[in-house]
């Protein structure tokens, strides 16, 4: 095994070692002697649930549409389900802030 190798194992080991111990990236990384930019690094690189935009292939899900009761006419919305969380989104919302909300969601941390 190359260095390369070893210290992708070695970061494998740690990183399970971070997620079961239950403590927070800081904690565990002054407990551990590494830097939180460190793990971070080692986390998006590693974990297997953050595919890699180059490579992974567009996922689409299925959008179950309802009809308002009656007559009433809602104002334009969306809403976002990501695991337990949702967000509803309206017309003239910010794009910018929707991808903030994405990315803390489906962070690892």
């Amino acid at each position: 095994m190359n260095a390369k190798e070893q210290r992708r194992q070695d970061w494998h080991t740690r990183i399970a070692d971070y997620r079961a111990s239950g403590l927070t990236m800081k904690a565990w990384c002054s407990a551990n002697h590494c830097s939180v930019e460190q793990l971070k690094y080692w986390l998006y690189k590693i974990n297997p649930a953050t595919p890699d935009p180059k490579t992974s292939p567009v996922q689409f899900v299925p959008l179950d549409t309802v009809d308002p009761p009656g007559n009433v006419s809602p104002a334009p919305s969306l809403i976002l389900h990501i695991g337990e969380a949702s967000s509803e989104l309206h017309s003239g919302f910010d794009p910018m802030l929707l991808r903030e909300v994405i990315h803390a969601l489906t962070s690892p941390c």
